[in-house]
């Protein structure tokens, strides 16, 4: 399996969750089309996949488990076995430099071309990028082994998919095998069809991340909005509270003038009548006085009488 394809897989099945339910329903048939017999779970804990960590040869597993089982073998070894198939992973040499050179000499390859079934350095990669001959190869991450690419039954490399029974087939299987009538399409184009459905996903996603931008920035001035507004409104209050303090103040000396002005006016209307009846009782005193005077000593003519 191209581990580039299990790598586009596995963003597309993270990326979908942006997207609306077919998508991700899509999605998620896709990335068990591609793991073959193998679903969505984890061949050493049995979990669902959270995170996933794909080999070069396909299978794929928990970073906590892959780890864990690499850590258990000899750490002297310079390759590492898959915990599934026993595939071994490390450095993979290019196949094209002189045979005569040292081990350590040799150049890395950066591609595996599955027509040609050679690894490849960056040097003897160039005529399968450049020439149209080679136009048609599919060229992936660096193989160790092929063997577990080829077709159990014809030892051919396995270079389609079949979509109606979720297998690996080579082109011998659909001359001689069972698969003429199937559905089914080269690596190549399940490859291709994958990068289309990633690139719509990848798409939506910058929508998503570009409308929550938008949104963020949104609530970003409103927060702005509404700090410079508490500012102007605490501004407002402040100076509403002091002239509502002066103006208090001016009322509460208004009222005492008017207080005073009030009970002076009465006390001069009480000390007035005061006086008049003080006057009155004078008046009253005397004729009182008169009076008696009169009651006591009778008159001239009385007497005579």
């Amino acid at each position: 399996m191209n581990v580039f394809l299990i790598t586009l897989l596995c963003i597309t099945q993270l990326l979908a969750s942006l997207c609306d339910t077919h998508t991700t329903n899509y999605s998620r048939l896709l990335f068990i089309m591609a793991s073959g017999e193998e679903e969505l779970t984890c061949s050493v804990c049995r979990d669902i996949f959270s995170q996933t960590h794909p080999l070069p040869c396909g299978h794929s597993f928990c970073p906590t488990c892959i780890r864990e089982a690499w850590s258990a073998q000899d750490e002297e070894r310079t390759h590492f076995t898959c915990p599934q198939c026993q595939e071994e992973h490390g450095e993979v040499h290019c196949d094209c430099c002189p045979s005569d050179t040292e081990e350590e000499q040799k150049q890395l390859a950066v591609k595996t071309c599955l027509r040609c079934e050679v690894s490849l350095c960056a040097q003897h990669l160039q005529p399968h990028l450049e020439r149209p001959a080679f136009s048609t190869h599919l060229l992936v991450d660096p193989l160790m082994d092929l063997s577990q690419r080829r077709c159990q039954t014809h030892t051919e490399i396995l270079r389609y998919y079949c979509a109606d029974e979720r297998v690996y087939v080579c082109g011998d299987c659909l001359l001689e095998g069972g698969h003429a009538q199937h559905k089914v399409k080269a690596l190549r184009q399940v490859e291709e069809d994958l990068k289309v459905i990633l690139q719509t996903l990848l798409r939506k996603s910058e929508e998503k991340l570009k409308e929550g931008e938008q949104i963020l920035k949104e609530h970003g001035d409103m927060d702005t909005t509404m700090t410079d507004s508490l500012k102007q409104d605490d501004t407002q209050v402040e100076r509403l509270s002091s002239d509502l303090q002066i103006q208090v103040k001016k009322l509460v000396v208004a009222l005492r003038e008017i207080t005073k002005r009030e009970r002076q006016q009465v006390i001069a209307r009480v000390n007035e009548d005061c006086s008049k009846v003080r006057e009155d009782m004078s008046r009253v005193l005397s004729i009182q006085h008169y009076l008696s005077s009169c009651w006591q000593s009778p008159t001239p003519s009385c007497s005579s009488g």
